[in-house]
């Protein structure tokens, strides 16, 4: 009969296995031949090559501009959003926004307002104030009050950020 392995085994195990992953995801970003496409590629699997895809990115920055349309899709989801965007706000300010506005902009012709809600999230997430204070005047003008809902949610939580202010005050809201 064995006995159960006390807390402070199952702690140092676990703390063995974070040293090994942090290993082969270091060996993985140095020598692996085309990472790029073994991310695409695992984007699109789902599930745990998913998952680890989008954990991978979110820790080391220098493929998520290439998957930006990929993360942009998956920010969208449910299950994946908060990675998606984590993946997302990795990649460099000077780089992102000239690259996502075209993308955010083409969502936004045939999304519905769940869909805006979630680019919303993600705009809010990066600090991407001028695209998120396009998106709410789009949402302001639909005729659809659940889109103006949207606006309305983001204008109040985030306007001070692309509002005018007063002379002499601080943007922080």
């Amino acid at each position: 009969m064995s006995t159960a392995p006390s807390d402070r085994e199952l702690w140092e195990a676990f703390v063995q296995a974070e040293r090994e992953l942090h290993r082969r995801q270091a060996a993985f970003f140095q020598d692996v031949q085309d990472r790029l496409e073994i991310l695409r590629a695992a984007l699109t699997e789902g599930g745990w090559e998913q998952a680890t895809a989008l954990s991978f990115l979110g820790t080391f920055s220098g493929d998520g501009q290439e998957l930006l349309p990929q993360l942009v899709a998956l920010s969208m989801s449910d299950a994946l959003a908060l990675a998606a965007r984590r993946a997302i706000g990795r990649i460099p300010r000077d780089r992102l926004e000239p690259l996502l506005a075209p993308l955010i902009m083409d969502e936004l012709d045939s999304a519905d307002c769940d869909d805006f809600r979630r680019l919303a999230e993600l705009l809010a997430h990066i600090g991407a104030w001028r695209l998120l204070e396009q998106l709410v005047h789009r949402a302001r003008a639909n005729g659809d009050p659940d889109f103006r809902e949207v606006a309305e949610d983001f204008t109040d939580e985030y306007g001070p950020m692309w509002l005018p202010r007063p002379r002499g005050m601080s943007r922080n809201p």
